[in-house]
């Protein structure tokens, strides 16, 4: 808690988290209004009656520039974590247009959607920069925080979206329209939008998500997610200021539903121990497992053998059903065949062998 003569808290939202930065005593008045305005675009009106959900105090520092920005993370983390396993969360920047839709655009460090957020944010409303958080129903939670802008020979500073020259939310509500996977290329000659298929999208993006494991059955979320949208899109582009016109193409993309079913263990196996398979799923001929943590996909005979382990059938069985989809190999040894896949699995920690 702040004693006498401390600034006025400021209590800000990150995607609907309401979270309370106490000043404390004898924090310098001035340091305390700039960081109050650097956090407009997130501010919840003082008049609010409803509690906050967290508390940060706010402690003086030498360094005020490195303070606002280890705010941010703070406060980020804190909201990440207080949401995490209940909203698909998206490293990802992200922008609406007057009706509400929201595009968020994921991709890695370096694919430039810092940048793309700021060359967006100009023409549509300003969402996120950094993470685009989504309900399993569609609705969007906003993360308007401050930005960090580069100042030659100086630390970076942190000002509002307001400030920065983005634009606000529409009134509308906000719900996700399009799921975009980035590819920035300079030699590409203009933005150019082509579907994604699921088993490829969810390697994509699952590296690109916090807390996807926790969230209730994790890959058919996702995949129920991205059916709603009418599936992901990947954005190939040049420059960020390339992209603005793209965006109602974008957000109309011709919509693909792509078939899959559940394909996770419910059964104990007597050979092989998949307690670390916290989900799966089946697209086509491939599937889709989540595996301590980490998202692989199967091909090949994998997914024949991965139905087999669903249904405990046993190493010689496995083989049985292999033969009986794919017929006996031209050369080599189907068991053996086998027994490499179920080794591979091994390898990435699917399944381990019962002693």
């Amino acid at each position: 808690m702040t004693g006498l003569g401390a600034s006025p808290s400021l209590v800000v939202s990150a995607f609907g988290v309401r979270i309370r930065l106490d000043f404390a005593d004898g924090f310098d008045p001035e340091a305390a209004e700039r960081i109050r305005r650097s956090w407009a675009g997130a501010q919840i009106a003082a008049d609010d009656p409803r509690e906050p959900d967290e508390i940060i105090l706010v402690v003086p520092e030498d360094d005020q520039e490195a303070l606002a920005e280890s705010l941010t993370v703070q406060v980020t983390l804190a909201a990440l974590e207080r949401r995490g396993g209940e909203l698909v969360m998206f490293h990802a920047c992200g922008v609406a247009d007057p009706q509400g839709r929201v595009a968020a655009f994921v991709g890695p460090s370096g694919r430039g959607k810092t940048t793309l957020s700021r060359a967006l944010g100009t023409h549509y409303g300003y969402v996120s920069d950094e993470t685009v958080a989504v309900s399993p129903d569609l609705v969007v939670s906003p993360y308007r925080k401050p930005l960090s802008v580069v100042r030659a020979g100086r630390p970076k500073e942190q000002v509002s979206p307001d400030a920065a020259g983005l634009l606000p939310v529409p009134d509308a509500p906000l719900r996700l329209g399009a799921l975009v996977l980035l590819t920035r290329d300079a030699d590409h000659p203009a933005p150019t939008l082509e579907s994604v298929a699921f088993p490829e999208a969810i390697a994509e993006i699952a590296p690109q998500m916090s807390y996807l494991a926790e969230l209730p059955r994790p890959l058919q979320t996702l995949a129920a997610l991205c059916d709603r949208i009418g599936g992901v899109v990947r954005l190939t582009y040049p420059d960020a200021a390339t992209v603005p016109p793209v965006i109602p193409e974008l957000l109309d993309h011709d919509r693909v539903q792509e078939e899959w079913q559940p394909a996770q263990i419910e059964i104990e196996h007597p050979e092989y121990d998949l307690s670390g398979v916290t989900d799966a799923i089946r697209c086509g001929d491939r599937v889709v497992v989540l595996a301590q943590r980490w998202v692989h996909v199967l091909d090949g005979i994998a997914p024949v053998i991965w139905e087999s382990l669903r249904q405990g059938r046993r190493t010689a069985q496995i083989v049985d059903d292999v033969i009986a989809e794919f017929g006996r190999p031209a050369a080599g040894d189907p068991a053996e065949l086998v027994a490499v896949a179920l080794g591979q699995l091994a390898d990435a920690k699917v399944l381990t062998r019962r002693d």
